[in-house]
């Protein structure tokens, strides 16, 4: 875990209600995991932000599923297994790699949606050249 600080500068005295705020602040941020503490002394004190840059990244969720060794799946490119994934029934798309229903349907959606990106829609007009 890499940790970066960053300390603030506090010019005057916060009142109670300024103080009461940053908890507030510091309480919704820590879920995120950026910490703040509060000076002892708040004038002429220091303000301490400290959060890790790496902690949440894209696809920080739970990893996919892996495939079955014995899957008629498993020598299969992407483009195979999208069209195997449109053109076969979601129970034996569940069956074949263990997954639920909505599993299931997730991974029809994105096969769908990659295939989509794959077609060029090519312009019937013809050019004319003077």
């Amino acid at each position: 875990m890499c940790l970066t600080e960053l300390e603030l500068p506090l010019s005057q005295e916060l009142s109670p209600q300024d103080i009461e705020s940053i908890k507030t602040f510091a309480k919704d941020l820590s879920a995120v995991g950026i910490h703040i503490e509060l000076p002892s002394s708040l004038a002429g004190g220091r303000l301490t932000i400290k959060y890790d840059p790496n902690a949440h990244k894209r696809n920080a969720g739970r990893k996919r599923k892996r495939m079955p060794t014995d899957s008629v799946l498993q020598d299969m490119t992407q483009e195979q297994m999208d069209n195997w994934l449109l053109n076969n029934t979601i129970d034996e798309t569940c069956k074949e790699l263990g997954i639920s229903r909505s599993t299931a349907f997730r991974r029809r959606a994105e096969a769908r949606e990659r295939i989509s990106y794959a077609i060029v829609h090519l312009d019937n007009s013809t050019t004319t050249h003077s």
